[in-house]
């Protein structure tokens, strides 16, 4: 059984604070060293004289970017090490698997935040970053542990919007309209009015309306 939300944020809010700014800084070294990429490729930063000049710079800028890259790189294996260390290093552990997730290797940092879930069962956000995940994986096609885990989402939070638009629209699929219409109508309540999830959601409530219609 999971614990009490408030209980949760009591116990982790340390831990919170401290990946919102790690996420915050490598978020922005990561930015950087792609908007240089692009930068490269797609303005006119090629046009006009001083070529050498130019091919000078950017080699500089290329150096300070592949520094940036190792830098990521040995902080992941500092990680790792950390990790061989202390198994059990819950921070540690969802550092890695938050590194991961931003740089796109979904499957390593699944199976890390999989770890992290069977060391805290009960953290809330370790159940959330773990499942935001699985669905961007699985896209249409949840798992049946997937889908049990959004339900142990809804527990804690209910009014959380992954778990209810997957879940809702799992029930919807399955032709489900009772369960697929409790959760749509509170999943309506909290998106933006006329944005395209609302509409989308608002829509499927009046399809189900009409076929309710329809057979009494």
């Amino acid at each position: 059984m999971y614990c009490s939300f408030n209980a949760f944020v009591r116990s982790n809010l340390d831990l919170a604070s401290n990946r919102i700014w790690f996420k915050l800084m490598l978020t922005i070294v990561i930015l950087s060293f792609s908007s240089t990429f692009f930068y490269f490729k797609l303005s006119n930063f090629w046009i006009g004289e001083s070529m050498l000049d130019k091919f000078g710079l950017k080699t500089n800028i290329l150096n300070q970017e592949a520094n940036k890259i190792a830098v990521i790189e040995k902080f992941m294996e500092d990680l790792k090490q950390e990790i061989i260390k202390d198994p059990n290093n819950l921070e540690v552990i969802l550092k890695l698997a938050e590194t991961k997730f931003l740089l796109g290797y979904l499957e390593d940092a699944l199976k890390l935040y999989k770890r992290a879930r069977n060391i805290s069962p009960s953290n809330v956000e370790v159940l959330k970053a773990e499942t935001q995940i699985r669905v961007i994986i699985e896209k249409d096609n949840h798992t049946e542990e997937t889908l049990e885990l959004l339900n142990n989402i809804l527990l804690v939070e209910p009014n959380n919007l992954l778990a209810l638009y997957v879940l809702g629209n799992n029930e919807y699929e399955k032709k489900n309209f009772l369960k697929a219409k409790q959760m749509f109508k509170v999943l309506k309540g909290l998106l933006k009015h006329n944005s395209q999830e609302y509409n989308e959601v608002k829509n499927k409530l009046l399809e189900m309306e009409r076929v309710n219609e329809k057979y009494n």
